[in-house]
């Protein structure tokens, strides 16, 4: 599995309390779709969103790219939002560990519940799955129940 794992709309619903404002805001503006996509492809990635598609060179150029990435619609709206403002994307490092480790738990129970591994051979293949990963940090989220975070009221 990759180190950064994909977060779908519904990844973001599910763990909507872990997610940074900035995420929330592109949810809201763009919607949950578009966000994920920008949020998968551009973690980290700090950028001047153009305010219309015919600003000068490098705006045109990343509005372009913007919009085959996530939509013209999508791209108005983001600059509407967000025009001549520098965006930092953010890797949502907390959710997607959550995620990541809902993941762990339930491939522990499928092994361990339904093909009768045994907890150690289980911790074995999942460590196999999710590399690099201790053992012992599979025995520790194994062991720890779903984070949803704190509850975020509506934003917008």
């Amino acid at each position: 599995m990759s180190s950064l794992l994909r977060l779908t709309p519904e990844d973001c619903e599910a763990v909507r309390g872990l997610l940074p404002y900035t995420a929330l805001a592109l949810i809201a503006t763009i919607g949950a779709q578009a966000a994920c996509t920008l949020l998968n492809e551009r973690p980290g990635v700090t950028f001047v969103v153009p305010r219309h598609p015919d600003a000068n060179p490098d705006g045109a150029r990343r509005w372009a790219e913007l919009a085959e990435l996530i939509g013209e619609p999508a791209m108005v709206a983001l600059a509407a939002r967000f025009g001549g403002e520098a965006l930092s994307v953010p890797v949502c490092k907390a959710a997607r560990d959550e995620l990541r480790a809902r993941a762990m738990r339930a491939m522990y129970d499928r092994l361990t519940r339904v093909e009768r591994f045994s907890g150690r051979q289980a911790i074995y293949e999942i460590g196999l799955a999710f590399a690099p990963i201790t053992s012992r940090a599979i025995e520790g989220i194994c062991t720890r129940s779903d984070d949803s975070g704190p509850d975020q009221p509506d934003l917008f």
